[in-house]
């Protein structure tokens, strides 16, 4: 029997699992997806990656992502911000300067991209116990174990754990998994209410031959206020030499929005950079991440955006369930940073300490039944 089962192999529960392995701990992680990382998603492009989900982390005020990366021996680098930033409020003009102060705030990014730090958790770890094309679609509560059923291609695979560990979004496990006996209704509406971290959201980077904007003083930081806006925010999104040069981009149109314009859209896009930058800024190749669209991040819930900002401060999936055999991780668990990498970590940090307590009471009170299995 499996000791710690983790349901989730991105940053939160690869995390977790990094905790665990440290430990000695007997688990594996089980991913849906056919690659690790979940919504850190970095696309290598002509020697460059190109992060088509989170890009940034805070030093200042992220401690754990900061520690991480350092004890991992990966590179930061500071986002690019120097030079002017643009406003654009009205569509039939010219873009205004905005300012020229630092929009980030100190954001880094990291060489190589945020799947670097995927890579490296994952190599920390025992490639047997990393399991990609597992769909959870059931998990069964029995007395002393819990019971997992994975959708694994065409066939349905078994997996029984004395402990399960969910590092997926609430709404996805509420919307898509069956649990035995049920999970009481204020805990299903809890995770109902817990917002999937920009599941909504589109990603555009456009790459090109050289960071045209630089040499034109602009910091490629633009602000788009108007309705009709394609991208409503820009900014730098080139390496650290800035000899790949690329500018990023939200795309400002809903999920339902972006499918009816779908065909259009590339033109779109390509139209709002030149009036922001130029006409330099139509000669580049775009990749767009529509996260709407992933089956694994985003739920139907998740296909409205929610009309402000989402608070994450629902102490009931910070608890374990059923006896202290089922927990929630996940970056949308976090008491602290939730929805960010950091909040992953966090979240991953509370359930490496919840478990490591709940087996040294059950290795005081049974030292002969608990003490090497869990």
């Amino acid at each position: 029997m499996l000791g710690i089962a983790i349901i989730g192999g991105g940053l939160s529960g690869l995390a977790l699992a990094r905790n665990l392995q440290q430990q000695g701990r007997d688990f594996a992680v089980f991913e849906a997806r056919e690659r690790l990382g979940g919504r850190i998603l970095s696309v290598p492009v002509d020697d460059m990656a190109l992060d088509l989900g989170p890009a940034w982390f805070w030093p200042k005020t992220q401690p754990r992502i900061h520690r991480l990366v350092a004890e991992l021996g990966l590179e930061a680098y500071a986002q690019h911000d120097q030079g002017t930033v643009l406003n654009l409020s009205d569509p039939d003009k010219a873009p205004q300067p905005y300012s020229t102060g630092s929009i980030h705030d100190g954001a880094q990014r990291l060489a190589g991209g945020m799947g670097s730090l995927i890579e490296a958790l994952a190599a920390t770890l025992p490639a047997d116990v990393l399991h990609l094309g597992h769909t959870l679609i059931a998990v069964i509560r029995h007395r002393d174990h819990v019971e997992l059923h994975f959708r694994c291609g065409d066939s349905v695979q078994m997996i029984v754990a004395r402990r399960v560990v969910l590092a997926v979004p609430p709404r996805l496990l509420e919307e898509r998994v069956c649990f035995e006996p049920p999970l009481d209704e204020a805990l299903r509406q809890s995770m109902r209410a817990t917002y999937t971290w920009m599941a909504d959201q589109a990603k555009v980077l456009v790459t090109y031959a050289q960071p045209f904007w630089r040499a034109a003083g602009l910091a490629g930081n633009a602000f788009v206020e108007h309705e009709q806006a394609m991208l409503y925010e820009t900014f730098d999104a080139c390496d650290a030499a800035g000899d790949k040069a690329a500018l990023g981009g939200f795309i400002a149109l809903s999920p339902a929005l972006r499918l009816s314009f779908q065909a259009g859209m590339p033109i779109l896009i390509s139209s709002q950079l030149v009036q922001l930058f130029g006409r330099e800024a139509d000669d580049g190749t775009q990749h767009v991440q529509d996260w709407a669209t992933e089956v694994y991040t985003s739920s139907t819930l998740d296909q409205v955006p929610p009309g402000r900002h989402p608070a994450y401060d629902d102490p009931a999936l910070r608890r374990s369930c059923w006896d202290a055999r089922l927990y929630f991780c996940g970056s949308e668990t976090a008491s602290y940073a939730a929805g960010y990498m950091e909040g992953a970590l966090e979240a991953g940090e509370r359930v490496a300490y919840m478990l490591n307590a709940e087996n040294n009471a059950a290795y005081k009170s049974s030292p002969s039944t608990y003490g090497r299995s869990l």
